[in-house]
């Protein structure tokens, strides 16, 4: 009788243990692949999907970090960069600069405290904020390292708190015309100096350096082609098309699917950058990189219209390390069906494109090859200004 109830329990113990091993099963081949996907690229920032309402409800908005220091104009600029108002590396760049024209032309000093310490905190939990919102571009990041040397500066003066107020502002004011719009129409002087009568110019995407430069030559009477490359999910060539159309360029306007058909016809590319890197290498809107690929292939040139203020003093080889992540619901794929069959939908918003593929950089500074770019960074890191 007394053997019953023990072997009851050591039954219990196997149906135990039994059940623990059931749970603890190794993941499958397919979820394995899942799970290596995420964990690839769980280093980049995950995008919220309900952020600019989010930003809306000021309760959520104030557990974000720094967001009570926030004032009104920051909040303002995050809500169009998160919405998407507000795209590109230089015009996000400039709305940043002015944005911060205006926080700094008000402030004032707590009491008990310097200028330079406390602005620079102030200016820490904005740009924490702005990047809460979005990630920032490299010339966003150039920008602000800028601003802090120059706030940096004042404290080893005496100057008067008006007096380095409106210092800093005329400061902000002058980078914004030298490193951005001056830089922008020197780089379309030199760009048109490439382009002949008879040319058959490929662009992809749509980029504000490009498309002033294709104006530009038009307006000087260069008789040319344009071949507008798009792909989804953004269709930004469709913007580029329509406003090189009512300035009475002759385009022509193909998916990036057919790109080594339409290849055959083009005698030069022109492409933006969102950063270009101390290895030489470029970092745009996706789909750059394969439009390089293919027309090195076809022995065509590629250059690249790009300020300086993109320079960073990093090196990328991959797409993977430093990206941003955008909307997966854009691509069309990230339905529930997807998730429960296993698929993680990935819609990264820039690729790399390597040095070799590249002919030139055009440049407020000139026309450089990529090899080029480490010389770039050590002038510009002699004058503080990087």
């Amino acid at each position: 009788a007394a053997s019953k109830p023990a072997a009851a329990e050591t039954q219990s113990k196997a149906v135990a243990r039994d059940t623990s091993a059931k749970t603890t099963a190794p993941p499958s081949a397919q979820e394995r692949v899942v799970a290596g996907h995420r964990d690839l690229f769980s280093h980049l920032q995950p995008r919220n999907q309900n952020l600019e309402e989010d930003l809306l409800l000021s309760k959520v908005a104030l557990g974000m970090s720094g967001a009570a220091q926030v004032p009104p104009v920051v909040w303002e600029l995050g809500i169009k960069y998160a919405s998407g108002k507000i795209t590109g590396g230089s015009a996000r760049t400039l709305g940043m600069l002015k944005m911060l024209k205006e926080v700094i032309a008000d402030y004032k000093t707590p009491p008990q405290k310097t200028l330079s310490r406390d602005l620079t905190g102030r200016i820490t939990a904005i740009i924490t904020f702005i990047k809460d919102c979005r990630p920032m571009t490299a010339s966003m990041g150039n920008a602000v390292r800028w601003l802090k040397m120059q706030v940096a500066a004042l404290g080893q003066s005496e100057m008067p708190e008006a007096e380095a107020k409106a210092s800093l502002v005329n400061a902000i004011e002058g980078y914004m015309q030298d490193r951005i719009l001056f830089a922008n129409s020197v780089i379309c002087t030199h760009a048109v100096s490439k382009i002949a009568d008879g040319d058959v110019v490929l662009t992809y995407a749509y980029s504000e350096v490009v498309k002033d430069s294709l104006i530009a030559a038009h307006k000087k009477g260069i008789s040319f082609r344009v071949v507008v490359v798009n792909s989804r999910p953004k269709n930004e060539g469709r913007a580029l098309l329509q406003e090189l159309l009512a300035c009475g360029l002759t385009c022509s306007y193909v998916h990036i699917r057919v790109l080594s058909y339409i290849m055959s016809e083009v005698t030069k590319v022109f492409l933006g950058a969102e950063a270009v890197t101390a290895n030489g290498s470029v970092k745009s809107r996706v789909g750059t990189a394969a439009v390089a690929m293919v027309a090195h292939e076809w022995n065509i040139p590629v250059m690249i219209c790009c300020e300086t203020c993109k320079f960073i003093d990093k090196v990328l080889l991959d797409s993977i390390c430093q990206n941003e992540l955008g909307d997966p619901k854009e691509l069309g794929m990230a339905s529930e069906e997807h998730a429960a069959a296993g698929v993680h939908t990935v819609n990264l918003i820039y690729d790399v494109m390597p040095a070799e593929y590249i002919t030139m950089i055009i440049t407020e500074v000139g026309m450089i090859p990529a090899t080029s770019v480490p010389v770039i960074l050590r002038e510009y890191r002699r004058e503080p200004t990087m």
